[in-house]
């Protein structure tokens, strides 16, 4: 079955010795059903000689084709050029005929009725499977200049004066492609996923593009989702294939791996996503710590401990004594090293205290939240962490990249701008 939905405007049945939209998709695609849609100043003229349905039996009569014509009466439809009036009901209408007639071919006329109707039933044809909107052009090629009189139209007249009645009338129907629309809300839906960094998101809306993106965005893509799974083998590797160092600052080994770990936690500090952000503060709290040890105490962890066969380090309170450090009386051999042991060894032989008091105020982090919210279901917002910490989870990045500058890394603060920067460039490509 071939189904045709469309509504009813100023120029149909036939206006201007031509046919009007509805009639010449009738005429063109031959529907074996017709749906029709009357607003109540429609109803009035089909009430008044049922002009819209007679001209369609006409149309069979000289084609010998037969139309089921159903008219779709909206007799509380007054507001006709309310765009927000015509999309859920003709969504409702079309999946009703969808569900009553499973047409194999399903027509919607987007040349008829008011503009928000024809905007509806576009939206609906770019939106919906199976569904193809039918555009048909005005004979002059541009807007009707003159409407007949509804009032005393006179449909066997129009009839008769019908040009494209003659044999070889001209086609003036073309499927409506809106692709290139549906291209564009979906690029912008696209940008609104790379603003908030969720480039899985990104990459799903990019593959139902019509017009496919460049290899290269493809590329630059797959690397931004690699980056912001910290997955550095796949960066490197391809990288410089697409002329992209500029994104990333920082490319040695252990300073790159450092530098965007904390990136990747500050899109989720921007993403609000504060319990990952909370969790993710004791690895690169642990991974400076020994490197600000050695560059602040001219202590490595090897000064002061052993590697377990795993690689976790562990104390050697024989090699503490050998420094001159008072073992806590906690510890003992094989006491893991972690940031909070640093913290304590630097207590007792660090003499800059900036570097003292900003790790004791991340150490509160790690502490009061960071072991909370990886060990218990608790609820994380910003105003909790400053309520358990002093600090609001802004300022907790603020100072994990201070102490990164302290332990030797390299950065410029705009730096802390890469995502940003590389965001506006995938836009530019898209």
């Amino acid at each position: 079955m071939k189904v045709l939905f469309s509504a009813i405007g100023s120029t149909d049945p036939i206006s201007n010795c031509a046919d009007g939209g509805v009639l010449h998709i009738c005429r063109v695609y031959r529907p074996d059903k017709v749906y029709l849609y009357l607003s109540k100043e429609m109803c009035q003229y089909h009430d008044k000689d049922d002009r819209y349905r007679r001209a369609v039996h006409l149309l069979g009569k000289e084609l010998g084709h037969t139309f089921e014509v159903e008219a779709i009466r909206d007799e509380s439809m007054e507001r006709v050029q309310v765009f927000d009036a015509f999309i859920n009901s003709f969504e409702r209408l079309v999946g009703e005929i969808q569900r009553k007639d499973q047409p194999e071919e399903f027509l919607l006329n987007v040349s008829s009725g008011t503009p928000a109707m024809k905007c509806s039933l576009q939206i609906i044809s770019m939106l919906w499977k199976n569904v193809q909107a039918i555009q048909v052009s005005t004979p002059a090629k541009s807007s009707n200049k003159m409407h007949e009189n509804k009032d005393t139209y006179q449909l066997e007249e129009q009839w008769e004066c019908n040009l494209d009645r003659e044999e070889g009338f001209e086609n003036r129907c073309s499927v409506s492609d809106a692709k290139y629309l549906l291209d564009r809300i979906r690029k912008e839906n696209i940008h609104k996923h790379l603003l908030a960094y969720d480039y899985e998101a990104a990459k799903l809306m990019a593959e139902t593009l019509y017009q496919a993106p460049s290899e290269e965005f493809w590329g630059c893509l797959e690397i931004a989702i690699a980056r912001n799974r910290l997955d550095l083998r796949f960066v490197n590797g391809n990288r410089k294939k697409y002329g992209i160092d500029r994104w990333f600052p920082i490319v040695q080994e252990r300073e790159m791996k450092e530098f965007e770990y904390l990136l990747a936690m500050q899109a989720k500090l921007w993403k609000k996503q504060y319990i990952d952000f909370i969790r993710d503060v004791t690895p690169v709290f642990y991974s400076l710590s020994e490197r600000v040890l050695k560059r602040y105490c001219d202590l490595s962890f090897q000064d002061i401990g052993t590697q377990a066969r795993e690689g976790a380090w562990c104390l050697s309170l024989e090699k503490l004594k050998e420094k001159g450090i008072r073992p806590n009386v906690n510890w003992g051999d094989f006491t893991h090293l972690s940031s909070y042991v640093v913290l304590m060894i630097m207590e007792q032989v660090c003499e800059d205290e900036n570097i003292l008091e900003l790790m004791r105020g991340i150490r509160t982090v790690e502490r009061e939240v960071r072991n909370l919210a990886a060990h218990e279901i608790v609820g994380v917002t910003e105003e909790w962490v400053e309520k358990k910490t002093g600090f609001r989870p802004g300022k907790v990045m603020d100072m994990l990249f201070e102490l990164a500058g302290c332990a030797g890394i390299q950065m410029a603060k705009k730096d802390r701008e890469a995502y940003h920067r590389m965001n506006e460039q995938l836009w530019e490509m898209l």
